[in-house]
């Protein structure tokens, strides 16, 4: 038979029911471009990532050393297995005059970590200068920058030739920590080889030739960085005596060149020149101590393992949202699918009467249902592809320098969401026409017989049942009547209300964190590390800094740096020790608190206290023995006494009794952890300038550069978090339209009954709308312990391994995720009273019969 007339009717069923369609293609929407666009965004981040490391040749590893790389070291470095390119270069650290910014003055070294040029060009003689692109606005093309306290540099003032940015320093705020300026640096320059008067490279760029068909977060390099530091440190050695040879032979020469004077006076002014060479010569040597060697795998580099936990974080996003989005949109979109083939009943009897197959039947609704999860499979991967990946990847660029986001198409994740839509439509509605199949077309041609009504629970219980009106005794009766529909309502509006309590709940853990971290546990503002040799005029001045009135208090500690690699990925996890010469009034620095009561902790006289986050990586409880590495690479063990909580980044604490009895060496502190009366920005960094001027100092570390980190981790997850709340209250919208919609259809003889009886609009409506509301509240309350059970788990999965988030749940989280589906409830209560006023009671009341 002809199936013009069933390609026709199945338009038709659009237009009669536009809401329901509707529905039905933004349910399919919503799920798609959530599971889409979150699954394909973390893997086009690493892309986008890995594009510009391969366009700017990233080096693999850098190697650095304050005594230079010499022709040993070079060779070591050179004879490593799979070396393919090795650049040599140098570096300095100097302040620009007649301001606050410090930065690192590179040589072009070569091919590996090439610059980009943002404006200008780069240097091509050994005055020219070109800085990195956040200077731009402060300083411009053409203009002549000084540099000052730049120990190797053949040139102090440069002409600004143009702006670059390089893959080495990927956050627009973090270059590092200096021995100049403020203690933190501004940025990098980079100029010729010949702007610099050292004798030996200082940098070494290292690619291998077996990495570039690898994942650059690979368990390898560590392996390498390890192997290559052990190799190193055993030249130092020889090269600390060859600097003390040097030094002795300068002495000797001074000193034959004093007792020369005696015969010759002439020679007094390069005698005199001569002895100052030699004190800057020693002074530098006791600073510098034994040497070391820096060895950085990409993972180190400044903003390159933020930029991957970035991505990470999308991922386990990409896990949980949209598998219970999908979920909720599905069983919706199921149950709808389901009560059109009941609505259409008379007519698939009348096409079956006419003679037409279950087949052709049967087409009606395929069509049907493959346009409405077709469009909305269609719609949702065009924005989940292109649109969902640009907003969250513009949310973390804002403090990158990486831009330009790489879209990426995946045909998998676009199949399961094929074959997801086409199962909640297409097969939902296969499966309800076999049972209609299975009747006859004289049954079928009359209207589905009603659910007979039974005695309830509540009827039982008889002081309370005849207390209850009618209506209440109606609607408490009708929701036991519709029992699937009830729970797909109450399921419907606890998924919609958990997913708002999660979104909302990240966003409240994420802004709560720098207060925790800054008010409550760390209360000092920057931590002064000293040098291991001043000179007596230095230290007077550095004592008299510590003395003034702008500082509120000070506490002496030691310090040291340790790392550890941790995690399924094994990244490497840089821990500080830090030791206060007295645990007086140590709680007006840094106050532990326990991570299992959140009692204040004191400093046991034997073994440490280690902060949460890296007792969860090491899966360390109090009493467990663990253990680090030290620059050098040598292990070091650690008796577990106490797990303090810390939310950003990794610290051991210990008491000068326990540090002399696990080390055996004196206690001597290295650094003092500094509280000001202003705490301002620019206070805390004209201060910290201050303590290098002394020249007492080495570095600086501000609290105020960890703030401004974990505001671009916050800033770039709410942008997420922003998406998924609005994605949630969308599919709320949806799900209460379509299931309300659903049981007024369901339901409209019933209505037209009472409507005749003689009930007002108003109260027609309140007769099936007080159910949807007592559904809704059983929902929300269901929905705030999903939620809570979402909020948790994503709190544990979501951090990256260098901090940990706030799990506190705010009761204002639950207000909004309470008023939100409130809202649309009282909205669509609005809508559904404007339709139920235009039912025409004779036509909803005709026989069929």
């Amino acid at each position: 038979m002809s199936k013009k007339m069933l390609y026709k009717d199945a338009w038709q069923s659009i237009g009669r029911s536009p809401g329901r369609f509707i529905a039905l293609v933004l349910l399919m929407l919503l799920g798609t471009f959530s599971f889409v666009g979150l699954k394909i965004t973390g893997p086009d981040m690493r892309q986008t990532g890995m594009n510009y490391f391969n366009q700017t040749h990233l080096a693999d590893m850098t190697v650095t050393s304050a005594y230079g790389l010499n022709q040993a070291d070079q060779k070591t470095i050179t004879d490593q297995a799979q070396v393919k390119t090795v650049n040599y270069g140098y570096f300095t650290d100097a302040k620009i005059k007649g301001s606050t910014n410090s930065i690192r003055v590179f040589s072009n070294s070569g091919s590996l970590s090439q610059y980009k040029v943002v404006a200008g060009r780069l240097a091509k003689t050994d005055t020219e200068i070109a800085l990195n692109n956040t200077l731009k606005g402060t300083y411009h093309l053409g203009e002549t920058i000084t540099l000052q306290d730049g120990t190797g540099l053949a040139k102090t003032k440069f002409k600004v030739v143009g702006f670059v940015k390089s893959a080495e320093f990927i956050n627009h705020n973090d270059f590092g920590q200096t021995s100049v300026g403020t203690g933190q640096l501004s940025g990098f320059g980079v100029t010729t080889k010949r702007a610099f008067s050292l004798t030996e490279y200082n940098l070494a760029r290292i690619s291998y030739r077996d990495t570039a068909k690898l994942n650059a977060y690979t368990k390898l390099m560590n392996k390498r960085q390890a192997t290559l530091l052990k190799d190193l440190n055993q030249h130092r050695a020889a090269k600390y005596q060859a600097a003390k040879a040097s030094l002795a032979t300068a002495k000797a020469q001074v000193s034959q060149l004093s007792q020369a004077t005696t015969l010759q006076p002439s020679l007094a002014n390069q005698a005199k020149a001569a002895a100052t060479q030699l004190a800057k010569q020693e002074y530098q040597l006791n600073n510098l101590g034994y040497p070391t060697y820096t060895v950085n795998t990409r993972s180190d580099f400044p903003g390159y393992e933020i930029y991957r936990s970035n991505a990470k974080r999308v991922d386990v996003l990409a896990n949980v949202f949209p598998t219970f989005l999908f979920a909720i949109a599905t069983l919706v979109a199921l149950t709808t699918m389901m009560r059109f083939v009941e609505e259409e009943r008379i007519t698939i009897g009348t096409l079956k009467a006419l003679g037409y197959s279950n087949a052709d039947v049967a087409l009606k609704f395929l069509l049907y249902s493959l346009l409405a999860s077709g469009l909305g499979v269609i719609l949702g991967a065009l924005g989940g592809f292109t649109l969902l990946p640009k907003i969250v990847f513009e949310a973390y660029a804002a403090s990158s320098t990486i831009t330009g986001v790489v879209l990426k198409f995946s045909w998998t994740y676009l199949a399961i969401a094929v074959l997801i839509a086409v199962c909640s439509t297409t097969v939902a509605a296969l499966y309800a026409l076999s049972h209609n199949f299975k009747e006859r077309p004289a049954a079928l041609l009359l209207p589905k017989p009603p659910k007979a009504g039974s005695r309830i629970l509540l009827e039982r219980v008889t002081p309370l049942w005849k207390r209850l009106s009618f209506n209440h005794k109606v609607t408490f009766r009708n929701l036991f009547r519709y029992k699937s529909r009830a729970l797909m309502t109450i399921f419907g509006v606890a998924g919609c209300v958990g997913l708002l309590v999660m979104g909302i709940g990240i966003r409240d853990s994420l802004a709560g964190i720098a207060d925790q971290q800054y008010s409550q546990i760390i209360k000092y503002d920057l931590l002064v590390a000293q040098k291991s040799a001043p000179t007596a005029s230095q230290t007077s001045q550095y004592d008299q800094l510590l003395a003034a009135s702008q500082v509120k208090n000070h506490q002496a500690i030691y310090t040291q740096q340790y790392h550890r690699a941790v995690g399924k990925d094994q990244s490497t996890q840089a821990v500080t020790m830090i030791v206060p010469n007295t645990t007086k009034n140590f709680n007006q620095s840094v106050t532990l608190l326990s991570s299992a009561t959140g009692k204040a902790m004191r400093l046991p006289k034997t073994g440490v206290i280690l902060t949460q986050k890296m007792a969860t990586l090491l899966e360390a409880k109090k009493g467990a023995t663990i253990y680090l590495k030290d620059a050098n690479g040598n292990r070091q063990s650690f008796q577990v006494k106490g797990i303090a909580q810390m939310y950003m980044g990794h610290f051991i604490f210990m008491s000068k009794t326990a540090y002399q009895k696990l080390t055996g060496q004196t206690y001597h502190p290295n650094a003092q952890l500094v509280t000001l009366r202003d705490n301002s920005s620019s206070n805390v960094k004209k201060l910290a300038s201050r303590f290098i001027q002394t020249g007492a100092v080495a570095t600086t570390s501000l609290n105020l550069n960890n703030k401004e980190l974990i505001g671009n981790i916050i800033n770039g997850l709410n942008t997420v978090i922003a998406v998924l709340i609005g994605i949630s209250t969308l599919l709320a919208i949806v799900v209460l339209y379509n299931l309300t919609n659903i049981n007024v259809s369901e339901r409209i003889r019933e209505l037209s009954t009472i409507k005749v009886l003689g009930f007002f609009d108003q109260e027609v409506t309140m007769y099936i709308y007080r159910e949807t509301i007592i559904l809704t509240i059983l929902g929300i309350f269901f929905g705030y312990f999903f939620g809570m059970w979402l909020h948790s788990f994503i709190m544990i999965n979501l951090p990256p391994d260098n901090a940990m988030f706030d799990n506190t749940m705010h009761p204002a989280n639950f207000v909004i995720s309470t008023v939100i589906p409130a809202l649309i409830t009282l909205i669509l209560a609005f809508v559904i009273h404007r339709k139920i006023k235009r039912v025409n009671m004779l036509d909803a009341l005709q026989s069929v019969d």
